[in-house]
């Protein structure tokens, strides 16, 4: 498709949100790998914007239950059903997003080159940057674990993972330390490389940016804690449920401006004319806790540079 028929079918497809918006009720879909917390922020966004689910707002739920391979046919169902919009939340959201929703406007939520890389007239959102940030995580365990030590990096097939896990390596490189992969499929795999990794004698864990993680957060947690392995993840989400440390953009902020540039394209903005936001502010996290409980004294210089400590 030209992108001059992009741009027009983006066009009908505002004045189809702009109609719903004269009737007071908006549908937009949700597409992610699987539930996370993101959605409670976008919708006291939406909120705060005017927009009530089961009021003036329905969303129209596409889950891929962990299993990646499931996006692209969800977004196939979202492209031809009756949503004016749809919010895609990582990478596999995004690529899927890209490949099967070429008219309907996308606000996309990820990192890397899924969305960075010449997004199309209807898409605009959000990068989250964690291919460029991810050798904060190396950097926050090497304060934790003895020198050489063997990172284990957990992380999907998605390109985005892809690409954080090369900036990993090469961070780890840089401080003496060997980042070992593990990879998943889905989220059934990990059990089984957090097992991997104590089998294997690994000093610690390394989860990339990815929704399944933020999804499963407790039940990660008690995994990782039950290993006795320190670990570090993508959000402050996951320390509170139990993970010991967390460096990454502050989520609530960045899915409130999800919501933000939502209700822009539901007045009628085009997104090719909203261009791709990146956050301004990121959190480290530390849960006092679960050190105590992984028998890990936390090192003043960690402490000090923490935005939040949970004890």
């Amino acid at each position: 498709m030209r992108r001059r028929d992009v741009f027009a079918g983006v066009g009908a497809s505002i004045l189809t949100a702009s109609r719903a918006l004269a009737q007071n009720r908006a549908r937009i879909g949700w597409l992610t790998v699987a539930p996370h917390p993101g959605l409670r922020a976008f919708l006291d966004g939406m909120r705060g914007l005017g927009w009530l689910e089961a009021d003036t707002l329905v969303v129209e739920y596409a889950y891929a239950e962990g299993r990646p391979e499931r996006l692209v046919d969800l977004a196939n169902a979202l492209a031809r059903g009756g949503v004016q919009l749809v919010v895609a939340s990582g990478s596999d959201a995004v690529v899927a997003a890209r490949s099967a929703i070429t008219i309907k406007p996308v606000v996309a939520v990820s990192s890397g080159t899924a969305i960075s890389v010449r997004p199309p007239g209807n898409f605009t959102g959000i990068e989250l940057l964690f291919d460029q940030t991810a050798a904060k995580w190396v950097e926050a365990l090497a304060e934790l674990v003895p020198p050489s030590s063997r990172l284990g990096v957990i992380h999907d097939s998605s390109s985005s993972n892809r690409e954080q896990s090369a900036t990993v390596h090469q961070a780890a490189g840089a401080l003496r330390h060997e980042a070992v992969p593990l990879p998943i499929e889905n989220v059934d795999g990990i059990a089984q490389a957090i097992a991997s990794a104590r089998q294997d004698g690994l000093a610690a864990l390394i989860f990339v940016s990815s929704p399944i993680f933020t999804a499963e957060a407790a039940r990660i947690a008690e995994f990782v804690r039950t290993s006795g392995l320190p670990a570090i993840f993508e959000s402050r989400w996951i320390v509170e449920k139990g993970g010991l440390m967390a460096y990454g953009p502050d989520f609530d902020a960045v899915f409130r401006r999800a919501a933000s540039l939502t209700d822009r394209i539901l007045r009628g903005a085009r997104p090719s004319d909203l261009p791709i936001e990146r956050p301004t502010k990121f959190h480290f996290s530390l849960n006092r806790a679960t050190a105590r409980a992984l028998n890990i004294e936390l090192p003043t210089s960690l402490l000090l540079r923490a935005d939040e400590v949970i004890e």
